[in-house]
């Protein structure tokens, strides 16, 4: 692996070490059983959709509570979500960039997240929430991890 293809790679490294502490801190919600995420083979070429935001700064708390449960949502309503994980970060490194939420969807491949991309339910929370968002970031991770 190439020197400079480490940074974007560390940051996204981050990103998710921030969602599952967060999610172990129990101020999270998280969905993940055996059953559901296969073998570890099948973990292991999963893809990993992250996404990270931050609310604009006039969004008021309640409204925020109501974005982030529309969003945990979609692991109920949409089956193609093997995991669905993460929360408000709670880091103290300093690297967040201003990001204050991230999390991590499982899907068992790229055909997962392609059903899941266009999906209604998806559509829906994206159209209703987005506007909300003061800034937005979303990466795909597959292969073995």
């Amino acid at each position: 692996m190439k020197r400079n293809s480490w940074i974007p790679l560390r940051f996204v490294a981050v990103m998710i070490a921030t969602a599952i502490t967060s999610c172990s801190s129990g101020s999270a919600s998280r969905v993940e059983t055996e059953a559901e995420m296969g073998t570890v083979s099948e973990k292991k070429n999963a893809l990993r959709h992250v996404v990270a935001f931050q609310f604009k700064d006039e969004v008021p708390a309640a409204r925020r509570g109501q974005a982030v449960k529309d969003f945990l949502e979609l692991k109920n309503r949409i089956p193609e979500i093997l995991s669905f994980e993460g929360g408000e970060d709670v880091s103290v490194e300093g690297f967040a960039k201003g990001f204050t939420h991230c999390y991590i969807l499982t899907f068992a491949d790229e055909a997962g997240r392609d059903i899941y991309l266009p999906h209604p339910a998806h559509i829906e929370v994206a159209e209703k929430n987005k506007p909300l968002m003061k800034d937005l970031l979303v990466i795909d991770v597959s292969g073995e991890m």
